[in-house]
């Protein structure tokens, strides 16, 4: 679905609770498929609520929308990761990407797909060197995917919520 026609458009603050709700349905979708990430959005702790609250105060937040004009997903897209990535999350020329959720009646359609490499595109444009993420060290399926998709994982981080690899991708 490489060349399916989505636009992201920049989260407004009224929409906080719509990625709220992102966020609670893919918990559910993943706990349906027994797999343990991101179990806290279903009740979220009042840190991580300030985390996303802050998030649209920084216009970091995207929904994308497919082609007939509705919300199928959301990604946050950060110019610096102190979080994750510690001293090396204040990089030039460098892109964090967080909390990518496509709606679980979009699943399997490849909007994940589509999505990155949109984002990919769009920071070669910019002139940005290296894409990071990460991703909790217990879904081993999604780490495969990362690591199928082209990055490369370049550490660890213990959160308060679990074990994450963090990876990372050079673009240029």
């Amino acid at each position: 679905m490489k060349d399916m026609e989505i636009r992201f458009i920049r989260a407004f603050d009224s929409e906080l609770g719509d990625a709220l709700h992102f966020f609670k349905l893919a918990s559910q979708s993943l706990a349906e498929k027994k797999v343990s990430q991101w179990s806290y959005w279903a009740d979220p702790p009042e840190e991580k609520i300030k985390w996303v609250k802050e998030g649209f105060d920084k216009r970091e937040f995207f929904f994308v929308y497919g082609p007939s004009g509705n919300k199928i997903a959301m990604f946050r897209l950060l110019d610096t990761d102190t979080l994750y990535w510690n001293n090396k999350g204040v990089d030039k020329n460098t892109r964090y990407i967080h909390s990518l959720v496509v709606l679980p009646s979009y699943s399997g359609q490849g909007i994940g797909t589509a999505v990155m490499l949109k984002i990919i595109d769009q920071l070669k444009q910019d002139k940005i060197e290296k894409l990071r993420l990460d991703c909790d060290s217990s879904n081993k399926r999604l780490c495969q995917y990362y690591e199928d998709y082209g990055f490369v994982k370049v550490g660890e981080k213990t959160t308060k919520y679990a074990l994450n690899n963090l990876y990372e991708m050079l673009l240029c």
